[in-house]
């Protein structure tokens, strides 16, 4: 269920951006912002100007013209013509993507509502394995998880979804409620996405699922401005990066300042955080071929490499005063208060994906390694979250969500704090790998309207205004990298889109959803309060894997 790596490259001819991995910050998802929010879409252009949550007016003015990507202001509706003819009907979409990150999702289709006439509902949610799971009425109970759904055509699904985790995919197929993508689709992801990524949303020879977006899980963000002040240095090697969290810590005996932010706190999801950790850490230290061996099961989840790695996430991380708030805060700080601790600079680096920048604190300006290029984040908008008209829940959880953030770190953002990120490095300073997680499209009916709006969100045009809107990576070809807002943005989707780059996908989101999902998560949870060791964490994941009859 895993991606094969891309190429690897010929000497000489690794790209600048990644060749010097921690020589700047090469950013770049996946797993998407959480909390709940349901609204329908808003009418005409409006939306697009208000949804942005970054200062994305030249971005915006990218998304309308650079490329075919369809403005109606610039071009009308002409681009959507391919479209038309389904007027009135509407197409209900369910993802895990909430706040900004929904919100530019939303602003990306607006303008494909107003010129088509479809309403587009997209609904976010913390539960979207156990809702749909739900819907399709397929028996959870089995070992090896959903078994054949009892229904023909289940009524409690969207007709869309937007699937973070390869190994969901594949378990809906098992339902048999996914519908194969239809041949206009193929025909899209084709053109615009290389066979490593294709191949991901294929099951027994049939396409189900449509690659969307992308995030670079193998970085860390950092303040430059903060590193320039206590002459800090961005590593250059897995070895420079244990030197200098040692050099935070002792820098700030006293705790004031700890090296590492971490929060793995989410809901039913909570433990993610750490499943990127050992993986990246597995990749950055032993390289792709342990890394490989481990994710496609060739060696068990408790395998003495993964035992090996997570000894490193724990002397680099968790040990005596290199996290904020110590070892047993990181599962009950959520990630969005991580990024508000190392915007506040009461740590100073943090694991985090390329689509995190959508979830930095209001205010925060994202740039190069230089501090320069500045982009600002803004807060959420519940205007935008939904209509006045629909009273759905969306604005309200958006306007929770940040007075929530506010509150439990004291504050709503270091107005003007500039932050960057840089590639993790690995021990071998000419390593070409890196972490990844991708999003997936998939259908649980069939109509034209469904098959239009898939079409639309597969399309060029579709790519390149999501990627002016921020927040995002691609390994769309068709994409231009600098139609990323964020410098962090665009050096990620350059790195996504060379064939010089080593890509492995996320393997905890490739895994058995009860393993990957599940008990991997659990596990991770306890070896991160102490309760218990590597091995038993790990072990208890390995329990899980379904056996072969």
């Amino acid at each position: 269920m895993r991606q094969s790596p891309l190429p690897v490259s010929q000497p000489g001819s690794i790209p600048e951006e990644h060749a010097a991995r921690a020589a700047g910050p090469s950013g770049g998802a996946s797993v998407p912002g959480r909390g709940h929010a349901s609204r329908r879409l808003c009418q005409g252009g409006r939306l697009l100007a208000a949804a942005s949550t970054l200062t994305l007016a030249a971005a915006a003015t990218a998304a309308c013209s650079a490329g075919g990507a369809g403005s109606a202001s610039a071009t009308g509706c002409a681009a959507y013509q391919a479209y038309q003819g389904h007027k009135g009907a509407t197409v209900t979409i369910s993802s895990s993507l909430t706040g900004t990150e929904a919100e530019r999702f939303e602003a990306s289709v607006a303008e494909f509502e107003s010129c088509t006439g479809i309403n587009v509902e997209h609904t976010g949610t913390t539960e979207l394995r156990s809702q749909l799971l739900n819907g399709s009425g397929a028996n959870l109970s089995t070992s090896s998880g959903a078994s054949p759904s009892s229904q023909d055509n289940p009524e409690n699904l969207p007709d869309l979804a937007i699937v973070p985790q390869p190994a969901m995919v594949a378990e809906l197929v098992d339902t048999g409620v996914v519908h194969p993508l239809p041949n206009k689709v193929n025909s899209n992801v084709e053109a615009g996405w290389d066979r490593h990524w294709i191949q991901v949303g294929i099951h027994a020879s049939v396409p189900y699922g449509a690659p969307l977006m992308v995030s670079l899980k193998s970085l860390v963000w950092y303040s430059p401005d903060a590193f320039k002040k206590a002459g800090y240095e961005v590593p250059g090697t897995w070895a420079d990066l244990e030197a200098l969290t040692s050099k935070v810590r002792s820098d700030h005996p006293d705790g004031s300042v700890t090296p590492w932010c971490v929060g793995a706190a989410d809901g039913e999801s909570t433990g993610w955080v750490l499943t990127d950790w050992l993986e990246d850490a597995l990749l950055a230290t032993q390289g792709s071929g342990a890394y490989e061996t481990w994710a496609s099961h060739r060696s068990p989840v408790d395998s003495p490499s993964a035992v090996e790695a997570l000894g490193a996430v724990n002397s680099l991380v968790l040990d005596n005063g290199r996290v904020a708030g110590g070892r047993g805060s990181v599962i009950s700080r959520t990630p969005v208060q991580a990024g508000a601790d190392l915007v506040k600079g009461s740590c100073l680096m943090l694991h985090a994906s390329s689509s995190f920048e959508s979830r930095f604190p209001e205010g925060t300006v994202i740039t190069d390694a230089d501090g320069a290029n500045p982009v600002t984040v803004q807060a959420p908008r519940p205007t935008a979250s939904a209509t006045a008209a629909d009273g759905t829940a969306g604005a309200t959880a958006s306007a929770k969500d940040a007075a929530s953030t506010a509150s439990a770190t004291g504050t709503a953002g270091t107005a003007g704090t500039k932050v960057s990120a840089f590639v993790t490095p690995a021990a071998d300073r000419g390593s070409d790998s890196v972490l990844v997680g991708t999003d997936y499209l998939v259908a649980f009916t069939r109509s034209d309207a469904v098959s239009a709006v898939m079409e639309y969100l597969t399309s060029q045009e579709w790519a390149r205004t999501r990627m002016a809107l921020g927040g995002v990576a691609t390994a769309n070809q068709s994409v231009d990298p600098d139609l990323a807002p964020s410098d962090v943005g665009r050096r990620a989707t350059r790195l996504l889109q060379s064939r010089q780059t080593t890509v492995e996908m996320d393997a905890s989101d490739s895994m058995p959803v009860g393993v990957g999902s599940s008990a991997l998560w659990v596990g991770l949870s306890r070896w991160a309060t102490g309760t218990v060791t590597p091995e038993e964490a790990l072990k208890q994941a390995e329990s899980a894997w379904p056996k072969q009859k």
